[in-house]
């Protein structure tokens, strides 16, 4: 996988491949400086085809999108099918980001795509006390990635409601305070860690019965 530099595409090219994203496009609707600020520190990377974009074993602070093309997500049994397929739009990357943990699967571009275009953030940039972005953003940012969690629980959940986890999904903390303040920001930052570590125990107990693991 190659990072794009400035001649692979051009301003409005960048910007039409980032309006698939709904994050980016809050961010643009919102804030056309911040906005600004997003687009010089995402970074576009092309991959292809059958070639991988994360390994399993890695540890990495980067959170991905996927703007074209598609990807497999590989089971550790190289002649397994693929366990799950990301498709444009969808972001990946969160459980090692928020974690710290290694990449629990391999992904890489089907071989059916002639090739893949993804943007990259640095999970610090949105993290740190000192983060160079507004709250607005980095609430965006937080929110983003509880939503995406929440909905691979409430997937898993949907195809084993009485599994055990189910309860532990219940007793996760919801933020009653005031919306759009630093409060609010670290009950996001909580409640990401929380589903992160939960969907990571899910993960582990599913690979242990069937061999399966989803996400990375």
């Amino acid at each position: 996988m190659e990072q794009a530099n400035n001649n692979d595409f051009g301003q409005q090219r960048r910007r039409q491949l980032l309006a698939g994203v709904p994050f980016f496009n809050e961010i643009n609707r919102d804030d056309q400086n911040e906005f600004s600020r997003l687009e010089q520190t995402t970074r576009l990377w092309v991959a292809a085809s059958g070639e991988s974009v994360i390994r399993a074993g890695e540890v990495d602070s980067t959170l991905y999108f996927l703007l074209r093309g598609q990807l497999e997500v590989l089971s550790e049994n190289p002649q397994g099918a693929p366990l799950y397929y990301v498709s444009p739009g969808e972001v990946f990357g969160s459980l090692s980001m928020l974690l710290g943990t290694p990449r629990s699967a391999t992904i890489k571009v089907t071989d059916n795509a002639r090739e893949a275009v993804l943007a990259s953030l640095d999970f610090n940039d949105f993290n740190d006390d000192g983060s160079a972005y507004s709250l607005a953003t980095r609430l965006a940012f937080f929110h983003m990635i509880v939503h995406h969690i929440r909905w691979t629980l409430e997937v898993k959940r949907m195809q084993a409601p009485t599994h055990e986890l189910v309860q532990s999904m219940r007793k996760l903390p919801v933020f009653y305070g005031e919306k759009n303040s630093p409060q609010e920001l670290a009950a996001l930052k909580a409640q990401a860690q929380g589903l992160a570590e939960l969907l990571c125990r899910w993960n582990e107990e599913g690979q242990a019965s069937t061999g399966a693991l989803q996400l990375t």
